[in-house]
């Protein structure tokens, strides 16, 4: 096992947090999302397993709120959205260990190992098919999945008690914090950002697109970054159209330019696709009657933004330059060795699902790209199912009453990754951006009285007396 400097100092902020309130140890993990690539600890002996800071600081808080719950805290209240979820894992676990094992030497598959040795089916890439089979990707993918299911579980269940204001100050610092690493980046502070790029994952800092450098903030590509800042980007938008906070209109530009700056076609598109649904959505609220200073500043505004764009357009290279930089991220992608090399794995997720009956593979067994493809041939038929349903009960209906535009928010950050997925996704794991989300929306809907919850007495931790501690 190999543990990182920087980790202790997380692990003693995640101490401080936790006796003051166990719950708070989900605001640190949520807060530390934007450093996809900040590992606290490796596991050689697993593959060179790399643990993300998040995931072993969600996975303490949550392993201790239920330790917490049956000490007397009080037991999570179990929903329909966290069975279909709890099924959901488990039978991804279930595939992991046992279907890999079945279906086993029948078909090949790209694996998730870049350091597989195959014969090498295409001159363009690298990625090689071997014969199916267990491997270290199995226990990682079950255990990200899993850590999904145990957060969804206990941080809806802490929102509950403490209220969606708790859960969005949360997002609020990961919102911020992740334009703080994109402007690090943008300044190439490469010696301090090393500190928190520890996983053992390829980093492409050094990339290029038309001649603008590709942002990566504290994440290893320019996809993943942009993935992230696409739905920080649609949170906080749709939040500023449903409460009228400057601090959400700002928190959704900047995450906006982030998105633009890594030129991903996985964050333009994601990007688009939620732009879209909120402009969809707000119409009703602007082709409302308005006041008559609220009407002059739209009009005012919108004038504004227009003048400003043609005269871009006329006395700037901008359109020459949009058009190239479409072309390259877009238009060109599918006949780039990228491309390639991604439908190749989307053509492989469904020769699985196909090969195994529409059981799926394994989570981990294999490397496909794409939403749909990943989750038939890992999970199959019944967890695609699972995980459809599970976003159906937590974002699938509308909601209008209380926290109804924290509510659009959560549903427009959900949106944003799932297209996100669709595009380029990898993994059956959900993520615990999209689970953020999720548990703030279920717990609006599945508990309205979080929308104005009294002031909570602090919880000290099991066995801790009250009155030794600060209180919330």
């Amino acid at each position: 096992m190999i543990f990182y400097p920087l980790s202790l100092a997380v692990l003693a902020i995640w101490l401080v947090l936790i006796l003051r309130r166990l719950d708070d140890g989900f605001v640190l993990a949520i807060a530390l999302l934007p450093f996809g690539m900040f590992a606290a600890l490796a596991l050689p002996a697993l593959g060179g397993l790399s643990i993300i800071a998040s995931s072993l600081v969600a996975a303490l808080t949550g392993g201790l709120v239920i330790v917490a719950s049956l000490l007397g805290r009080g037991a999570p209240v179990l929903t329909a959205s966290t069975l279909v979820l709890g099924f959901y894992a488990a039978y991804a676990a279930f595939s992991a260990v046992v279907l890999v094992r079945l279906f086993a030497g029948q078909f090949e598959v790209f694996t998730l190992a870049r350091s597989m040795k195959g014969v090498q089916i295409n001159p363009f890439f690298s990625s090689v098919p071997v014969p199916l089979r267990p491997g270290s990707s199995n226990i990682s993918q079950s255990f990200y999945i899993l850590l999904s299911f145990l957060v969804f579980l206990t941080f809806k269940d802490s929102l509950r008690r403490r209220g969606i204001a708790w859960g969005d100050r949360a997002l609020v610092m990961a919102g911020t914090l992740n334009i703080v690493l994109a402007l690090m980046d943008m300044a190439r502070l490469d010696p301090i950002l090393a500190q928190v790029r520890t996983a053992t994952y390829a980093l492409a800092n050094e990339q290029t697109m038309g001649g603008f450098a590709r942002v990566i903030g504290g994440y290893s590509e320019p996809s993943a970054f942009g993935g992230a800042s696409a739905a920080f980007f649609a949170y906080f938008t749709a939040a500023f159209i449903g409460r009228r906070r400057g601090r959400d209109l700002a928190l959704g530009a900047g995450n906006g330019l982030c998105t633009i700056a890594a030129l991903s076609a996985t964050g333009l598109f994601a990007m688009g696709v939620v732009g879209l649904m909120i402009l969809m959505g707000a119409l009703p609220s602007i082709l409302r009657p308005q006041q008559r200073l609220v009407v002059i500043g739209s009009v005012v505004g919108i004038c504004l933004f227009l003048a400003g764009t043609c005269l871009l357009l006329t006395f700037t290279p901008l359109p020459d330059l949009a058009a190239s930089l479409f072309e390259r991220i877009f238009l060109a992608k599918a006949d780039s060795s990228s491309g390639i090399e991604r439908k190749a794995w989307a053509l492989s997720g469904f020769a699985a699902f196909r090969e195994t009956w529409g059981l799926g593979a394994g989570a981990g067994s294999l490397r496909s790209n794409g939403l749909v493809a990943v989750l038939l041939g890992s999970v199959g038929l019944p967890g695609t199912l699972a995980l459809a349903t599970f976003l159906w009960l937590a974002v699938g209906r509308s909601w209008r009453g209380a926290e109804a535009g924290t509510f659009q928010a959560a549903r427009a950050g959900v949106v944003a990754l799932l297209a996100g997925a669709a595009l380029s996704g990898t993994s059956p794991d959900p993520g615990l951006l999209m689970i953020t989300f999720c548990a703030i929306a279920c717990a609006i809907r599945e508990h309205p009285e979080v929308a104005a919850p009294a002031r909570a007495e602090a919880r000290p931790l099991p066995g801790r007396r009250a009155g030794h501690g600060r209180t919330a």
